[in-house]
Parts: structure tokens; sequence; C-alpha cells
């Protein structure tokens, strides 16, 4: 997980598999990187094959501190897998994530 800055401010990378065996580290790094940032973050899976119902609640996790704070979360470059997965749950929504294809 990486962290960079761009002119729209905080980006988080994140690569591989995001499920239980990691889901606490990735609570762990969004709650890191919320306290290290002011502002939005914005969150890119173009890294994640797969994600489960775990790494989900993380993010979820995250949107919802963000939210409380006045701050947004959003997502990009989900991969298949993932995309439904969030269209599945209707978490897509909630995210704001760009349509298939289309870059934020």
């Amino acid at each position: 997980m990486s962290l960079s800055h761009n002119a729209d401010g905080p980006h988080l990378n994140l690569a591989g598999r995001l499920d239980a065996q990691n889901a606490a580290d990735l609570r762990a790094a969004l709650a890191r990187h919320a306290a290290a940032t002011p502002g939005d973050l914005s969150v890119d899976l173009s890294g994640v094959p797969f994600m489960d119902s775990s790494a989900l609640a993380a993010l979820v996790g995250a949107l919802k501190d963000r939210r409380r704070e006045g701050r947004t979360l959003r997502l990009s470059g989900a991969s298949p897998a993932v995309r439904e997965l969030l269209s599945l749950t209707m978490l897509d929504r909630a995210f704001a994530l760009p349509p298939d294809g289309a870059s934020r």
C-alpha cells in the first residue's frame, strides 16, 4: 500500500488480494492515512484482482469515518471482480465508483 499525492490530493494505491488475511492491515493503513492527510482520499484498486467481504468492511469503515469528518473516500480502477462485489452490495453507489472504463 503506497500513498502518493497529486493535484486531487492524497492517493492510496492498493495491490494484491484484499481478504481476511490482510483486512486488519488494510484497516490500519486507511486509518493511518486518514490521520496523516487532510481532505479527501482517493483509493486506486487497479492492482487488486480480488476482494472479500472483510476487506470491503474495512473500506466501508473508512468511508464512514471520512464522512463523519466531512471528507470523502473515492475508489477508482476496480477490476471486474471487485466491481461486481461492489455492484452486488450496491456499494458502488456509496463510493461513487466511476463507470467501467471511465477515469475520475
